[in-house]
């Protein structure tokens, strides 16, 4: 007892220290955020109200993709965690249970468990329970079987992409990135649109090039911008989102694959030629009895 409370301080110290580093980098963002904006208060005058739009604009929408992928992720997880949580208090499957199968008492109580699910985890034990077979071993017994892997019965398109939509996620850099380049390039186009040539003017034949130069450096930091959270969202994507989502289908994976024992066409034939020899060395057995028999006068 004494343990079990010292390992739920412990744990809780530790949820505390995590959320005190998370809010204190936040901190520290936000004044550093602060004071990058002071420094560039001049630097933001030269940039073109247009860009400026573009740039809060692009940031906006990163967040939005981000905050939809984090959303995502929660429900993969939480989906996963429910059908692992309906099988919490069944016990792995023991040497004996691998080798002959699960008794119908055990496997009854798994299909309880199983139907009481909703929602897609309901579906995935759909998809386990097609695979699930009675199987008669060589020495007589019967025992439930998977006929099929785990993974192939529960593959993870079918797991991940009803809630997670991973080829739009891995577009959103390159739309980031494509929407911060046509920025810079429209904002390019319209100052060029203001440059004009008058061939009759001797003094000042072109007219707008100092505006055009004068905010040239400005109308690329929506491209940069763009980069940036680019790169940003491919981080959080892959090291929050993906992996996380591929560490809980390896976990109910591997649960299944604790619970359920599978038979496989090796087996099944292992088992099919030493009936055949058994019934084999049973024949001749007696083939020569009634041979034996015969001779006797």
């Amino acid at each position: 007892m004494l343990n079990r409370l010292l390992h739920s301080d412990l744990r809780w110290a530790f949820v505390a220290l995590k959320l005190a580093l998370v809010w204190g980098l936040v901190f520290c963002g936000i004044i550093l955020l602060f004071l990058i904006l002071s420094a560039m208060r001049g630097m933001l005058a030269a940039i073109p109200l247009g860009i400026q739009i573009a740039c809060a604009g692009l940031i906006m929408l990163a967040a939005v993709f981000i905050t939809v992928m984090l959303r995502e992720r929660r429900r993969v997880l939480q989906a996963c965690q429910h059908f692992r949580a309906a099988f919490e208090f069944v016990k792995p499957s023991t040497p004996a249970e691998k080798s002959h199968g699960l008794s119908s008492e055990k496997i009854h109580d798994i299909r309880r468990r199983g139907t009481a699910l909703r929602g897609k985890p309901r579906e995935w034990w759909l998809g386990l329970e097609e695979s699930l077979e009675c199987y008669t071993n060589i020495d007589g017994t019967q025992g439930w079987f998977l006929t099929r892997p785990v993974a192939e019965s529960l593959p993870e398109d079918a797991v991940i992409s009803p809630f997670y939509h991973a080829s739009f996620h891995q577009a959103v850099p390159s739309i980031l990135t494509a929407l911060g380049l046509l920025a810079t390039f429209v904002a390019i186009l319209l100052a060029l649109s203001g440059v004009s040539y008058n061939v009759q003017d001797a003094l000042r034949p072109v007219t707008g090039i100092d505006q055009l130069i004068n905010g040239l450096a400005g109308k690329f930091l929506s491209s940069i911008i763009a980069l940036i959270l680019s790169v940003t969202f491919i981080i959080v994507e892959k090291k929050i989102g993906e992996r996380h989502i591929l560490d809980e289908y390896n976990h109910l994976i591997q649960r299944c694959q604790e619970i359920f024992p599978f038979l496989s066409h090796s087996r099944i034939l292992l088992d099919l030629q030493r009936l055949a020899v058994s019934r084999l060395v049973l024949t001749e057995a007696e083939f020569e009895s009634r041979f034996l028999k015969a001779d006797k006068p």
